[in-house]
């Protein structure tokens, strides 16, 4: 008891372990909620819409037009040239100009000065020094435009490096700086092309641990040390809406502001406002990337600009990201909708989701939420299922799937929220299961007791289903489709004549036998023995969708078990002398619903059914032997089972039944059915009934003869048989109305 008491508890000391693990949040939890959030963005990917942005791409046809990485700054300035014509809103360099051009005139004389005989040339010295230095080409150039240059943070400890910022910002409610990500070292562009910029921005890039971007900061800090009076800088992308909009100045709102429901809790950065614009963000500074994959609609190649007006007007009035989408070049990334996409492309998909203000969120309550719906739905399954089992609480463990399923899909389409599709469906199905194993544990007993107590004396399916169901003990059952089976030895009592008691046992168990085990193989249930006759039925206890067809097969596996059964008794006869006749059956199967439990009284009872359907099956056996097949079916088996070879006998009113039923025999299996000459007998007999019916008898008769001169069958009996009938009918006014329905007066 004590032990039984334990279980108890074990899906609420899951539940609250599970509770924790997901407060903790460690990185195996993080990483199957941002794997969850990636397959909702594939589902549903960001539809790309005609903004005004675009990538100038340095791509594989430009590096083969104009030359290696880097060009030349005059190559750039010419390309910036390009764009402040082509009417460029601003353009932003995924690029980090660090070094000097070493293609500059003096750079290059002063590498030819290490050459013997270069210095003894004054003149040439002189022309060269002359020239314009190439990044003072560009840093002019730059000028002439709103432009962004790229910087890059890093954790070198080296800011001697820092530039001078290009904006201001002002804060609304706490100081969110302290949650944003952090660098102690900086990169800047040349001194030369950083003062001549309309801005500067970070081109760091946010990886989760599996390499994939999800989200794009917007501000970074650096962490020199130091207290610098504007320590956090823009990244390339917002930088580039706010040089774009002619915009001076960030706002940023942070939790403490005005309105703001934070209670009084530093959760950081909230939204920022670029210009006209204003963005959502998470605590730390970082925008949830709605990515759209690569688009190549968004890119003209870098060399294109150079000779395509067609190029050229593309950019007019865009916000221009220069970037590389060159393997060589290092800049490929992986983004939940693509494995490799070039970095520029996720600047731009950012810019993109600023302009359209379709952001995906996930509020600082999120997680909490998710907790509570955990902790709700797990304690009801942990209170549940001892009580009720585990397939009872099935549905309620199926609908907290599904709603943990759906509704991160329905709060992703319809909102833009980002809700943890999988972390509370694992913890549903952990609960559950361990809920289950419980209740598997607890009812492992009395499902023994049951086997012990029955296994001798019913199937083992109906064992099992007991087990399952102990209800089934008590009196009733269910009412349900069917298929029912009779059959019986024909002629058995003159067989029996001629045995003594013993040797009758003998014989009935012997043809009993394989009987019983093909019915069983063929998932029927044996319902009773009646001296020589079996009576079985189909689907029950245990549910079986085909209980149709496999009812038709068992008939022709017996039909075969009785051949086999003929030949031992044969081989009998010939080692004892004694002569023992063939046995002949005959069967009789049909489809309807039936009532089916345990019948009988409080002390002793048998699992049996009852109904119209078995009635008339058994008057079907008792046709067999009248039309002369071996096995007569009804129509409802027929016509649910139409894969066999399938012969129809007779419209027939049988005995203590009004209504008349259509009666077929059952010639073979799904290969009979296809061979010719069934398909001629069918053929043939079809048209036989149909005469018989129009009372065109002397017609009718023409077909007999054909069916009578078969040799693949013998429907001899059957010939017969309708021979006599068309005999007495030729002589009766049956007139136009005749159904051409037979009443049997034998059951």
């Amino acid at each position: 008891m004590k032990k039984q008491s334990f279980f108890k508890f074990i899906p609420i000391i899951t539940l609250f372990f599970t509770i924790l693990i997901g407060i903790l949040d460690p990185a195996p939890i993080q990483r199957l909620r941002l794997l969850g959030f990636d397959q909702i963005q594939r589902l549903e990917p960001r539809p790309y819409q005609k903004l005004p942005v675009r990538i100038v791409d340095i791509d594989e046809k430009s590096l083969e037009a104009l030359g290696q990485w880097p060009w030349p700054r005059t190559v750039m300035a010419e390309l910036l040239i390009k764009l402040q014509k082509a009417g460029a809103a601003a353009v932003a360099f995924d690029i980090l100009f660090a070094e000097p051009d070493r293609t500059s005139p003096n750079t290059i004389l002063k590498q030819w000065k290490k050459f013997e005989g270069v210095s003894e040339n004054p003149e040439l010295s002189d022309l060269i020094s002359k020239l314009p230095d190439h990044d003072e080409v560009l840093a002019s150039t730059l000028k002439r435009l709103p432009t962004v240059l790229g910087i890059m943070f890093d954790n070198s400890g080296d800011v001697r490096d820092r530039p001078d910022p290009k904006w201001s910002y002002a804060q609304q409610g706490n100081d969110p700086r302290r949650f944003f990500q952090s660098y102690s070292g900086v990169v800047k562009a040349l001194d030369v092309l950083s003062s001549s910029t309309s801005g500067l921005g970070s081109i760091n890039s946010t990886l989760d641990s599996d390499g994939i971007i999800r989200r794009v900061p917007l501000f970074v800090r650096l962490n020199s040390g130091e207290k610098f009076s504007k320590e956090i800088f823009p990244t390339l992308s917002v930088e580039a809406l706010r040089v774009a909009q002619r915009a001076s100045t960030y706002l940023l709102r942070s939790s403490g502001a005005s309105g703001d429901k934070s209670f009084g809790e530093n959760l950081g950065l909230q939204e920022i406002r670029v210009g006209r614009i204003k963005v959502p963000t998470s605590g730390d500074g970082q925008l949830w990337l709605h990515d759209t994959g690569h688009i190549p609609e968004r890119y003209v190649s870098a060399i294109d600009l150079f000779k395509s007006q067609s190029a050229v007007k593309k950019v007019r009035g865009h916000i221009v990201l220069i970037g590389t989408s060159a393997a060589g070049l290092k800049d490929i990334r992986s983004t939940p909708m693509e494995a490799a996409i070039a970095g520029v492309e996720v600047h731009a998909m950012a810019i993109e989701q600023m302009i359209l203000g379709q952001h995906l969120q996930r509020p600082a309550w999120m997680p909490g939420a998710e907790i509570l719906w955990l902790f709700f739905l797990g304690a009801a399954l942990s209170f549940l299922i001892p009580r009720y089992g585990a397939f009872k609480c099935a549905f309620i463990a199926l609908l907290g799937l599904a709603i943990s399923i759906m509704t991160p899909w329905f709060a992703y389409s319809e909102y833009k929220l980002l809700v943890d599709p999988v972390y509370p469906s694992l913890v549903i199905l952990l609960i559950y299961v361990t809920g289950s194993f419980i209740a598997f544990l607890r009812t492992e007993s009395e499902k023994k007791y049951v086997r012990g107590a029955f296994s001798r004396y019913l199937s083992p399916d109906l064992v099992e289903k007991l087990a399952e169901e102990p209800d089934l003990l008590k009196l009733g059952g269910e009412t349900k489709e069917m298929t029912i089976m009779f059959s019986d030895i024909r002629g058995f009592t003159k067989i029996s004549e001629s045995m003594s008691a013993s040797e009758l046992t003998s014989f009935i168990n012997e043809y009993l036998t394989p009987m019983t085990d093909i019915i069983l193989q063929h998932n029927g249930t044996i319902d009773k023995y009646m001296g020589d006759a079996i009576m079985a039925f189909w689907n029950a206890p245990i549910d079986n969708p085909k209980h149709r067809e496999e009812a038709a097969i068992a008939a022709l596996a017996m039909m075969r078990g009785l051949h086999e059964f003929n030949e031992s008794l044969n081989e009998k006869s010939l080692a004892d002398g004694k002569k023992r006749p063939p046995v002949s059956i005959g069967i009789g199967i049909n489809t309807g619903t039936c009532c089916v439990g345990n019948m009988g009284s409080d002390q002793r009872f048998d699992y049996s059914v009852l109904g119209d359907t078995a009635n008339v099956a058994s008057r079907l056996e008792g046709q067999s032997k009248t039309y002369g097949v071996p096995i007569v079916v009804g129509e409802e088996t027929v016509n649910a089972a139409p894969d066999f070879a399938w012969l129809e006998l007779d419209l027939i009113r049988v005995v203590g039944k009004d209504d008349p039923v259509r009666i077929f025999s059952l010639v073979g299996d799904s290969d009979t059915q296809t061979e010719n000459w069934f398909s001629n007998v069918a053929k043939t007999n079809a048209l036989f009934l149909k005469n018989y019916r129009n009372q065109k008898w002397d017609d009718a008769v023409m077909v007999l003869e054909r069916l009578e001169a078969l040799t693949e069958i013998d429907l001899s009996t059957f010939v017969n048989l309708y021979r006599n009938r068309i005999s007495v009918h030729r002589e009766q006014d049956l007139g136009p109305n005749w159904d051409g329905v037979y009443s049997a007066t034998s059951k």
